[in-house]
């Protein structure tokens, strides 16, 4: 075939492939996404500010210490980084072949069979959308509890009400669209990097205060092999699974790099990079820094029954015996954290525009109306579902607390069906298609699909188990709740609506160009 034949892939896709305007309405009334709007680096600052993974596993040490103990962490992190790069090296081939703000539902699309590919699609975009959706909501509670923490180290008379709870959560949920509408796309840009070198900086200053400080530090031993098990669950492994799950948790949003690559000059080269590189170093800073905190110990018992909400503000106590110290660290972590509500409603307001883009959504020109550089009407419904779900923390406090369960297994649901999707006949097709493809694992690709799909099922399923025994209604697990609410909507929605007005994607999927790949 030759290099100006008008059929090769090369030049199928530069007709075939998502317009990076499609932003603007039938109307063409309002301002398409920036084409430019990202650079590598912008893009790469995005990510890795909004997952922060090192955060979010400082903030969840009472599950690390009390279900697995240190080991947990420290081995179980390196386990989940793996098989989440395995995960995100699967999606870069796809990503290479078609970058486009759908994302995971588009692959799925692109890679399923005719007959199938409007069901498959829809329920992984879906799964996408509420994973986001909740999303915003447990990184607003989280948040949320890093505020309490700051204000018992200050004031440890404080009562936390539900109604002072909800209103920490609604000013928490309201950066995201305050921030992302309010101050113009270039200061949004200057505002990740920033996070980014706040996030870097501020965890350097943490580590070495702790180490330096900290006496008498928790010993090698300890950090390296000690096991804990004060779950209730006979079985150590059960115990150690769950102390696994903040690690899973740790990368959960990583694909907004798929949803703002229409935003990206040359996406199909540094979108999958941006998205490798957010995995690895996350991966590497994180590690490092939960080890020096779990060094920076220097009383199990009192972490954990500490009365400054978060064991990590008792340890920062212990070390430095300073309030100010204390809350400055804190106060750190929720500056960087709060970009995960951010981050995940820029990734749904896009999400949202390529599903009314495609047909999934009633009243699909108000999804794709753009202002102020960002799909404005699909922000704003995401950040008041996002409050409509935090009324949950009006009733039991376990049903909040398992926000971040109900979050992970959407988002995993949505991350593991295009990698089977390529592993069932999908990578058979892409080869035909794009041999040349910039991202191609070769013979690793079938590797990192089996591990990323694997890692996924194992999680979803530890997601669901009780955290301790004897089951009491403070301390069950309402993921499964969730899951079974959400599940039930879709499938409800599918059959009484979608079925009869969602056919696929619109836009034309590049294995579209060779129909014979499709022979059942």
């Amino acid at each position: 075939m030759g290099v100006n034949d008008k059929n090769s892939p090369s030049e199928d896709m530069k007709i075939t492939e998502i317009p990076l305007g499609s932003g603007q309405d039938t109307h063409e009334e309002v301002r398409p996404l920036d084409k430019h709007a990202f650079s590598f680096w912008s893009v790469f600052s995005l990510a890795f500010s909004c997952i922060n993974s090192w955060v979010a596993l400082v903030v969840s040490l009472t599950t690390i210490l009390t279900a697995g103990g240190p080991t947990a962490v420290v081995y179980g992190f390196i386990y989940a980084t793996s098989c989440t790069m395995a995960n995100v090296l699967s999606h870069g081939e796809m990503f290479a072949v078609f970058p486009t703000a759908g994302g995971q539902y588009h692959w799925a699309a692109m890679l399923s069979p005719p007959r199938t590919r409007a069901a498959i699609s829809w329920f992984t975009g879906m799964s996408n959308v509420i994973g986001l959706w909740l999303g915003i909501a447990a990184a607003a509670f989280l948040c949320t509890n890093m505020v309490t923490s700051i204000i018992l180290v200050n004031n440890p008379d404080f009562v936390l009400t539900p109604a002072k709870q909800y209103g920490l959560f609604v000013a928490m949920t309201m950066f995201a669209p305050l921030s992302a509408l309010g101050v113009g796309s270039k200061a949004n840009r200057r505002l990740e990097m920033g996070l980014m070198v706040l996030s870097i900086v501020g965890s350097l200053v943490i580590i070495v205060t702790l180490l330096a400080k900290a006496s008498p530090k928790a010993s090698a031993s300890y950090v390296f092999a000690g096991v804990t098990n004060e779950t209730g669950w006979n079985s150590p492994v059960i115990a150690w699974l769950i102390g696994l799950l903040p690690s899973s948790y740790a990368f959960i949003g990583f694909d907004i790099v798929y949803h703002v690559s229409e935003e990206l000059p040359n996406a199909k080269k540094e979108g999958p990079k941006a998205a490798n590189w957010t995995i690895l170093f996350s991966g590497i800073s994180a590690w490092v820094i939960v080890v020096c905190v779990l060094f920076a110990i220097s009383d199990v018992d009192r972490v954990l029954g500490t009365t400054y909400g978060l064991p990590f503000a008792q340890i920062c106590m212990d070390a430095t015996n300073s309030r100010a110290a204390t809350t400055i660290f804190i106060l750190i972590l929720l500056i960087v954290f709060s970009n995960a509500t951010r981050g995940n409603t820029i990734s749904a307001g896009r999400t949202l525009m390529a599903f009314a883009r495609d047909g999934m959504l009633p009243y699909g020109h108000v999804f794709m109306t753009v202002k102020l550089g960002e799909p404005i009407y699909g922000i704003i419904l995401s950040v008041i579902i996002a409050l409509l779900v935090g009324l949950v923390q009006f009733g039991p406090a376990a049903a909040f607390n398992s926000l971040t369960g109900g979050s992970t297994i959407f988002f995993f649901i949505s991350y593991t069906v295009p990698c089977a999707c390529m592993l069932f006949g999908g990578r058979t097709k892409l080869n035909k298609l794009f041999p040349d493809r910039q991202h191609n694992l070769g013979k690793w690709g079938i590797v990192c699909n089996i591990i990323s799909i694997f890692f996924v099922v194992q999680s979803l399923v530890i997601y669901v188990f009780p955290a301790a025994r004897p089951v009491t209604p403070d301390n069950m697990n309402y993921v499964i709740v969730y899951a079974a609410f959400f599940g039930l909507l879709l499938i409800a929605l599918w059959f009484g609506y979608a079925k009869k007005r969602y056919l696929g994607p619109r836009v034309k999927l590049p294995t579209e160009n060779m129909a014979s790949v499709y022979d059942e």
